[in-house]
């Protein structure tokens, strides 16, 4: 087996912000990526593993990577033991997507070996799913792949080859055991090591979801609408007390937005015409049909029997007609709807309170319901 100990970063990587706990220390983390003959742990082996750690010591992140000499069952238990000597210690894994295949691969190649897995005390953060799970940033995306998201992040990328291309070069090099053979599988696993560092600062995008950020200002806009003519939209100015190195954008159902260093942009549409306010305590009003709208029993009292009738819930309501915005979540503000069992809320613009502290929480709202 061979091992290969490098240095990965002289420079301090803060690893302690958006997809890490805030109290963190880089000791207790581990990144790892492993290289397979196959996709099916059962007809297959692991050749080869990378990881990434720092040490109590103070010294710089260093790359670790552990190779196979040949496709025999002694090598490839070699291997696995390094790799679980070098995880005990350690509170975290960190990975690419490693939840649906790194680690159920390597369990299964432990079990099949007579070893004990290393996995089940470890804590582990999958990348490929936080990054997925932000709403609407990368939709637009052709896929999800690590490379995809470097290339977004404009990371660059030495390694040229594909999965099935380090199969082969795995095959050619038992066979030769040629140094530049050697040099493009250890180059594949760094890259992809080193892919997920760059990917590090998309992680302050989830602190932005958890109401990171300041409104500077809102403003009614008029724009292009696409069966022509113009519609209003309402727009955000957002600050953050962190920067994204590269511009990103992002559309869910309820809004757009652009982030672009430590400021953003988001547009909300503005929407025209009456909606309802239902009072939730509606053993408390009567419905006037005339009317069609509801009224307290304490100010009901004084209006005619006759044109009157004890609310429900479904028509216990106010009606009011004006402006509009969206505001699904649990809104600071009253929420209004087209009929009770309709599920979209929306609350009249401009708010009564139009303090930036009002529209950060009518925002926060907003993206907290998004995200899950």
């Amino acid at each position: 087996m061979i091992t290969n100990r490098t240095i990965l970063c002289q420079k301090n990587i803060d690893i302690r912000e958006g997809f890490f706990p805030k109290d963190l220390k880089p000791e207790d983390v581990l990144f790892f990526d492993i290289e397979t003959t196959g996709l099916s742990p059962g007809n297959s082996q692991v050749f080869l593993i990378g990881a990434v750690e720092k040490r109590k010591d103070g010294s710089p992140w260093s790359l670790i990577q552990f190779l196979a000499e040949s496709r025999t069952a002694e090598e490839e238990k070699k291997l696995l033991k390094s790799f679980a000597k070098l995880i005990s210690g350690k509170k975290y894994l960190v990975h690419f997507n490693g939840t649906s295949f790194d680690v159920p691969y390597l369990c299964h190649r432990y079990k099949a070996l007579g070893l004990v897995s290393p996995f089940s005390s470890l804590m582990q953060i999958d990348l490929y799913r936080e990054l997925t799970g932000l709403p609407g940033f990368f939709r637009q995306m052709p896929d999800h792949k690590q490379k995809t998201f470097e290339t977004l992040m404009n990371y660059p990328r030495r390694d040229k080859l594909s999965g099935k291309d380090m199969i082969n070069f795995y095959q050619i090099y038992v066979k030769s055991k040629e140094t530049k053979v050697l040099d493009l599988l250890l180059l594949h696993n760094q890259d992809d090591l080193k892919g997920m560092f760059s990917l590090l600062p998309l992680g302050k995008l989830k602190d932005f979801l958890s109401g990171s950020f300041f409104v500077l200002n809102s403003e009614e806009i008029l724009e292009p609408a696409l069966e022509g003519g113009q519609k209003r939209e309402l727009l955000f100015s957002l600050d953050f007390p962190f920067s994204i190195p590269v511009r990103l954008t992002g559309v869910t159902d309820f809004f757009r937005i652009a982030i672009e260093g430590s400021h953003g942009k988001l547009k909300m549409p503005l929407y025209q015409g009456t909606l309802k306010y239902f009072y939730p305590d509606y053993q408390n009003y009567y419905y006037l049909p005339y009317e069609d709208e509801a009224i307290h029993k304490s100010v009901a009292v004084y209006t005619d029997p006759s044109r009157r009738k004890k609310a429900k819930a479904s028509n216990c309501y106010k009606k009011y007609t004006g402006t509009f915005v969206a505001a699904p979540g649990n809104q600071p503000v009253p929420l209004l709807k087209e009929s009770y069992k309709s599920q979209a809320t929306y609350a009249l613009w401009p708010f009564q309170d139009m303090s930036s502290d009002s529209l950060h929480d009518y925002l926060l709202a907003i993206l907290k319901g998004v995200s899950h």
